[in-house]
């Protein structure tokens, strides 16, 4: 069971990432209105040449792959902090039990313990 320090560090750290990854979005995306923690990815312009083009489609390609995997990261965050605010947070989704705290400090927003996060990712 996490102490009250514990679960106050860990909330802030949540925070502070949650806050860097939406600061992060900002810089080449906008948030999407019609869907809320859905984010466009803006379309760059550098030119109007051929070789500027093949820049745009690129650029906008590699922000397109880092937009869904901040979402994602931002989701997994927005999911913890509803967790610790239902006072589930820091148990494996999976087996139940509780996360050890030095997953929790290196990774805050870990639902899976080790044990069936190996598992998930093996296929079992």
């Amino acid at each position: 069971m996490l102490s009250d320090q514990q679960e106050k560090k860990l909330k802030n750290k949540l925070e502070k990432a949650k806050k860097s990854l939406e600061d992060q979005l900002l810089k080449f995306a906008k948030a999407d209105l019609k869907k809320k923690g859905n984010y466009k990815t803006k379309f760059p312009k550098i030119g109007y040449q051929a070789d500027e083009n093949a820049q745009e489609i690129t650029e906008y390609e590699q922000s397109i792959s880092l937009e869904h995997n901040f979402e994602n990261e931002l989701k997994l965050i927005q999911k913890a902090l509803r967790k610790m605010d239902k006072g589930k947070y820091g148990i494996c989704e999976s087996c139940k039990k509780e996360i050890p705290y030095g997953r929790l400090e290196i990774r805050p927003q870990s639902l899976l313990c080790i044990a069936c996060k190996s598992k998930k990712e093996k296929g079992a």
